[in-house]
Order: C-alpha cells, then structure tokens, then sequence
C-alpha cells in the first residue's frame, strides 16, 4: 500500500499548529507547577502533537509494510531503521511515546517542575521529526 502523502500533510498541518499552540502559552515555572488548568493545557497539547507524530510514524510504517510494528516506540525506531528518520534522531525520539503514555496515564505522577525544564526540547524535537518526515516525503 502506497503512503497517502495527503494524510501525512495533514497531520503534519495539525502537528505544527499544536506546537505554534504551545510555543505560545505565556507561562512560568511557578505558574506550571500551581495552575492546574495551565497543567492540563500543556499536558493535553503535548500529547495531542505526540499522538500526531506517532499516527504519521505508523502510516508510514504500515503502508512500507515494515514488520515489527508492535509498538508506537517500535514503530520510531524502524523509521530509524529504513532511514526514513535518522538513526540517531529515531533513538532519542523513541522518547515520545514514552512521554505520551506518562500524560495519559500518569497524570498524578507528572512533575512539572521537569517538564517545564524539558517541553522545549520537546518541541525542538517534534520539529525535527516533521522536518525528517517533510524531507523524506519530498524524496519519495
């Protein structure tokens, strides 16, 4: 099955808006760790821009028919593999799913103290997963 260029373009629209959505939240430290609706707003469009990524990372992964597939960490690291993401890119973003799973079902054991500290990084890293997954697309 062919990959659907137009589905990966779309989700990579939703992707950047998220990120567009968090990079402006005017928010500190302090106001993270005490605001919980503040919490939540991150928390869920973190999650949503990682769910993103892992929906276009499992398109990509089923239409090439890659065997393996049986988890979003997975299904990262064989884009990693095929050289549809860089090796070393697809080992650190193995991450995300991790982070996904940890707002979804870790809610009351998120610190936010470390995701203040870390979510730029993560949207440093949601960039370069659309950036390697455009210039793949462009290729193919």
């Amino acid at each position: 099955m062919p990959i659907d260029k137009e589905i990966i373009e779309n989700h990579l629209d939703q992707l950047k808006d998220y990120i567009a959505d968090i990079e402006n939240m005017d928010f500190s430290e302090e106001s993270l760790v005490k605001d919980r609706d503040i919490q939540h707003l991150l928390s869920h469009r973190m999650h949503i821009a990682v769910e993103v990524c892992i929906d276009i990372a499992t398109h990509i992964a089923s239409a090439l028919e890659l065997p393996g597939r049986n988890s979003a960490v997975d299904v990262i690291l064989l884009l990693g593999k095929k050289g549809i993401l860089t090796k070393e890119f697809s080992e650190k973003f193995q991450q995300a799913p991790k982070l996904r799973n940890l707002l979804i079902h870790g809610y009351d054991n998120i610190d936010y103290r470390m995701l203040y500290k870390d979510y730029k990084n993560d949207l440093a890293d949601l960039k370069e997963f659309a950036r390697q997954i455009k210039e793949y697309l462009e290729k193919n």
